[in-house]
């Protein structure tokens, strides 16, 4: 019994929520439909249930909940023996379920349950079967590994990345946009796992940095985007792990913040990705489990709407960036592994397209495209990196590139201005695990050459 509860303890709270439908007899549809999650995320906390209790079928999970006092007697049907299998398309429409009514071997079934449990329920429980209270999580990003890793090198003095004047504060998961000829660093997490409010401006003339007015909520693991010199940052983490809704908007000629329409689901460590005057917003962490959702928002409007299109994957911590009037999500990361995957987001329809991966895996990357290639900096979520990575439309092939670090490296702030990658920031994996650092890359040389006249 002590052995069962300890089990059902290393479930996370939206793996409770799912198991807790089950017993009811909720189908996967069901269950997508009530949590206004996907059928596939539905079928991935299912394949995580039956790993983390050691069961194989429904009607063996459904036994163990009830013999654990997880969960009460169901009311509602379903099939305990149906797995983990493909269902109708996704939609996203609420409804509540009706009554239903239980087959009779179901019936005897969960009545002999229900005998055992009340057997259960007259033995002393020993010191072992006692809960103790789950610990509150930090924000996924920045959980430290089991196997130290080497603070990054300094920039190669040979190297086509060039140092510029550091963050007055080190910080990650911070969100960086250009704004003419300014980079503005946002919101992020500092020393002791605290997400910051901080505004800081770079001037790519002066090299100078200069702080502006303060994010009106403090929160980590965001990205921003640029809409007619306004820069939209969405959601965020708390130092808690826990997702927000906020959507607010910061006028740099102002120097001042305004709010919109919040989000209709809690996000951070999504993708973002600006588009004819709206914003879509992929994936990410909702505080409990990352999503594959895909929301769009519409700036004239100031209104978010559900596109009806999922990612190919539940992750965040990925890299987006608009190349030919396509969005690439590239890479990503959905709290088990990290991904070197590739695909294209058509605005237009919703369709997405799979393109050819990364040499190598990356979550936590940077993302940026001039009119030509997309570029991947950074990442690297259980592994060194070894390079940076430049991606062609025209033979669907990455190729690689001199990275400045060669460590883990992620969560960075990542934009370009006039044909020039700017990185600023992010984490190491190594205790010092806040990085300063402003680098850029120049991604292309104009040569011109005299023409004699005859």
């Amino acid at each position: 019994m002590a052995d069962e509860n300890s089990k059902i303890e290393s479930l996370s709270k939206r793996e409770r929520q799912v198991l807790e439908l089950v017993v009811t007899g909720a189908s996967n549809q069901q269950i997508a439909h009530q949590l206004v999650i996907s059928i596939n995320t539905v079928k991935v906390h299912l394949r995580n249930i039956f790993e983390k209790l050691e069961v194989q079928s429904r009607t063996e999970l459904t036994l163990l909940a009830i013999q654990a006092g997880l969960v009460a007697m169901p009311e509602s049907e379903g099939d305990p023996t149906e797995e983990v299998e493909s269902l109708p398309p996704r939609t996203y429409l609420l409804e509540s379920n009706p009554p239903l009514t239980l087959p009779p071997w179901q019936q005897i079934y969960l009545g002999v349950a229900a005998l055992l449990c009340l057997v259960i329920a007259f033995v002393p429980l020993s010191p072992e079967t006692t809960r103790t209270p789950l610990s509150p999580e930090i924000p996924v990003l920045y959980q430290t590994s089991s196997t130290p890793v080497s603070a990054a090198p300094a920039v190669d003095s040979h190297s086509r990345w060039l140092d510029h004047t550091s963050l007055p504060s080190g910080r990650a998961g911070l969100a960086l946009v250009a704004v003419d000829q300014q980079l503005i660093a946002i919101g992020g997490i500092k020393e002791n796992n605290a997400p910051t409010r901080l505004v800081e401006i770079y001037d790519i003339g002066t090299r100078r940095w200069s702080e502006g007015a303060s994010k009106p909520t403090a929160a980590a693991n965001v990205m921003g985007a640029v809409i007619n010199r306004k820069v939209y940052v969405s959601g965020g983490c708390t130092d808690q792990g826990q997702a927000l809704t906020s959507l607010e908007i910061y006028d740099p000629k102002k120097d001042r913040w305004t709010t919109g329409a919040p989000l209709p689901q809690a996000r951070c460590s999504y993708g973002l990705a600006a588009v004819a005057n709206k914003i879509y917003l992929f994936g990410g962490w909702n505080g409990e489990d990352f999503e594959d959702t895909v929301f769009v928002y519409d700036a004239a409007g100031d209104r978010w709407d559900l596109v009806g299109t999922a990612l190919p994957q539940a992750a965040g911590n990925m890299g987006v960036a608009v190349l030919n009037g396509w969005i690439y999500l590239v890479g990503g990361y959905d709290g088990q592994q990290e991904y070197g995957t590739t695909y294209a987001f058509n605005p237009d329809t919703a369709e997405w397209q799979v393109k050819a991966s990364l040499n190598e895996a990356r979550g936590g990357l940077g993302l940026v495209s001039n009119d030509r290639y997309l570029y991947a900096i950074g990442g690297g979520w259980h592994h060194a990196l070894k390079s940076s990575e430049k991606y062609d439309p025209q033979t669907d092939a990455w190729t690689t590139f001199e990275t400045p670090y060669t460590s883990v490296w992620r969560n960075m702030g990542l934009t370009t201005v006039d044909n020039t990658i700017y990185a600023a920031g992010g984490w190491d994996g190594s205790e010092n695990r806040y990085l300063e650092s402003m680098v850029s890359y120049q991604l292309a040389f104009q040569v011109f050459l005299p023409i004699s006249v005859q």
